[in-house]
C-alpha cells in the first residue's frame, strides 16, 4: 500500500512539475510574441510615415512607388513572422505532442494501477461471508474441526467467531 502512495505522490510532483514547466514557457512565448507585435507596430508607424512624407509629381510614379514599398514591407514582414513566430509554433507543437504522450502515459499507468487494486481485493478475504459460513455450518450440526477443515481456516479462529456471537462458551 506505502509503495503505490509513494507512486501516486511522485506521480503528482511529476505532475506539478510539468505544469509549472509549462507555465514558464508560455511565458517566455508571450513575451516573444508582444516583442514581434511591437516590431510590426515600428514597421507600421515607418510605413506610415514614409506613406506621409513621399513627395511625388506624377501619380503613375508615385503609386508604382507605393506598390513597391508594400511590397517591400510585406517581404519584410512575413521574414519576420518566419523567423520570429514559426520556431514558437513548432515549439508549442512540440509541447503539445508531449502532452499528449504524458497522458497516454498516465492513461496506462491508472489501468494498470486499477488492475492491481482489482486483483489486490479478489486476493483479501471477505471476513462477513466467512463468518456466515461458520454460523450456517454449526447451526447445521458439524463439528469446530470439520467447520475449519472445510472453510480452510484456523479451529481458533472459528472458536472466535462462535464466541464472538455467543454460540459458545
Amino acid at each position: 500500500m506505502s509503495e503505490e502512495v509513494l507512486y501516486l505522490v511522485f506521480m503528482i510532483v511529476l505532475l506539478v512539475a510539468f505544469l509549472a514547466y509549462m507555465n514558464i514557457k508560455d511565458k517566455e512565448n508571450m513575451s516573444k510574441i508582444i516583442k514581434l507585435q511591437n516590431a510590426m507596430e515600428d514597421l507600421t508607424k515607418e510605413l506610415h510615415y514614409l506613406k506621409k512624407n513621399l513627395d511625388l509629381k506624377d501619380d503613375e510614379e508615385e503609386k508604382f512607388n507605393i506598390d513597391l514599398l508594400k511590397d517591400e514591407v510585406k517581404i519584410m514582414l512575413e521574414q519576420e513572422v518566419s523567423n520570429k513566430i514559426y520556431p514558437i509554433l513548432q515549439s508549442l507543437q512540440n509541447v503539445e505532442s508531449i502532452i499528449e504522450e504524458f497522458q497516454n502515459e498516465q492513461q496506462n499507468r491508472i489501468l494498470t494501477l486499477e488492475q492491481k487494486t482489482q486483483s489486490i481485493s479478489k486476493l483479501t478475504p471477505n471476513y462477513d461471508t466467512e463468518e456466515q459460513k461458520i454460523i450456517e455450518l454449526f447451526q447445521q450440526g458439524k463439528s469446530i474441526e470439520q467447520i475449519a477443515k472445510d472453510l480452510r481456516v484456523g479451529i481458533g479462529n472459528v472458536e472466535l467467531v462462535l464466541k464472538f456471537k455467543k454460540m459458545i462458551k
